[in-house]
């Protein structure tokens, strides 16, 4: 079987770079572009005036055996990611102009992001972060829960997802109005009711994508059992309320438990838990889990005790600390089940309450209107 590869070139303006930081840039450029699907080799050259980098691409994916196309879209990434580095590096990028062929590559790259689901559903958060801030802090602690990373590098915002390697230059790719003094004005001016939860706001409907990678609108994505029983009791805890309103008792005492309530939410929307038997199996597996995984790290305490050299002893300690961390996560999620389980009847004991309350006022609401 033949396979095919492509080759490219990074050059840095004469004395600008050392050897040294040309190749910590190129390697940066082709994890961030190529690392997580295909192989690549990055070689630095000092044979000219000009330090440069070369890659060397192989063309097929060792994650899912599709091709890598060198296409002017591609290109045109390419030509972003390294500017936007060494911009990072306070390095001078190519001035753009037009070549003989009139190809602009801006418009090349323009028409990729729209292409990207990732960018659609990254403006529409970001859109959403302004629409919910009340100041830029506010606007960064939102996209934050929503979980992006966000770095200001020389007054330009950074943006990506925490599962993601490559960082989007956001006023770059959607344009002036997300230059940070832009977005200050735009918190100022826009007037919105505050939502608790920002990071579960996918699963209400904002958006959803097909496998056509188009976007289609929905009004809302129905939530049923448990996370609804959860949502529903955010809702009446007023987390952020529009009007003051009195509530019970049994209310305030869970309003002071609130960051324990949302880890909860969180660990529901995560898991896509609805059902008391579905928390019971997950709790289940958890708890086998848990115990193959102490089982495990006692092996692995034997197995050092018997090791010969340092090395091998470090190796086996790495291993124990990564289980360490792992029963500590499963830990963490048996007891939120527990809390979740207690907790259930009392929920739905305090919603009722407060719809008898609001039947209650209701009523005489009523009756005062037809005494009028």
């Amino acid at each position: 079987m033949e396979y095919f590869g492509f080759h490219a070139i990074q050059s840095f303006a004469e004395g600008e770079v050392t050897p040294e930081q040309a190749h910590e840039i190129g390697v940066k450029l082709a994890e961030e572009l190529w690392g997580d699907r295909f192989e690549v080799v990055v070689t630095t050259h000092l044979n000219t005036n000009h330090i440069h980098n070369h890659f060397c691409l192989n063309s097929v994916s060792f994650k899912d055996g599709k091709k890598y196309y060198d296409n002017h879209e591609n290109y045109a990434l390419i030509r972003y990611t390294s500017d936007r580095l060494c911009e990072e590096y306070n390095l001078s990028t190519i001035k753009e102009k037009k070549c003989k062929s009139n190809i602009d590559y801006t418009n090349f790259l323009k028409a990729k992001n729209k292409k990207s689901n990732y960018n659609m559903e990254l403006k529409e958060d970001i859109d959403y972060a302004i629409e919910q801030a009340y100041s830029y802090n506010d606007f960064l602690d939102i996209m934050k829960k929503m979980d992006y990373e966000i770095e200001n590098r020389a007054g330009k915002l950074s943006v990506r997802k925490s599962n993601r390697k490559r960082n989007t230059r956001i006023a770059r790719v959607f344009g002036d109005e997300y230059e940070i003094e832009r977005i200050n004005e735009r918190i100022f001016e826009t007037e919105s009711v505050r939502l608790p939860f920002p990071e579960v706001r996918s699963i209400t409907g904002i958006y959803k994508y097909n496998s056509k990678s188009k976007l289609r609108f929905k009004s809302k994505t129905k939530v049923k059992g448990i996370r609804a029983l959860y949502f529903h009791y955010c809702y009446l805890l007023k987390v952020y309320p529009k009007k003051k309103h009195r509530i019970s008792k049994a209310l305030r005492e869970d309003i002071k438990k609130m960051d324990k309530i949302s880890n909860e939410v969180r660990f529901l929307n995560r898991t896509g838990i609805q059902t008391d038997q579905e928390l019971f199996s997950y709790k289940s597996s958890s708890i086998i889990k848990r115990k193959e995984l102490k089982s495990k790290k006692e092996n692995l305490w034997k197995k050092m005790k018997r090791a010969k050299t340092e090395d091998e002893k470090q190796q086996i300690q790495y291993e124990i600390q990564k289980i360490s961390e792992d029963i500590k996560t499963l830990n963490e999620e048996i007891e939120l089940i527990e809390d979740i389980e207690t907790r259930i009847p009392m929920i739905k004991e305090n919603i009722k309450e407060e719809q008898e309350k609001d039947k209650s006022k209701n009523k005489n609401i009523e009756e005062k209107e037809k005494n009028k």
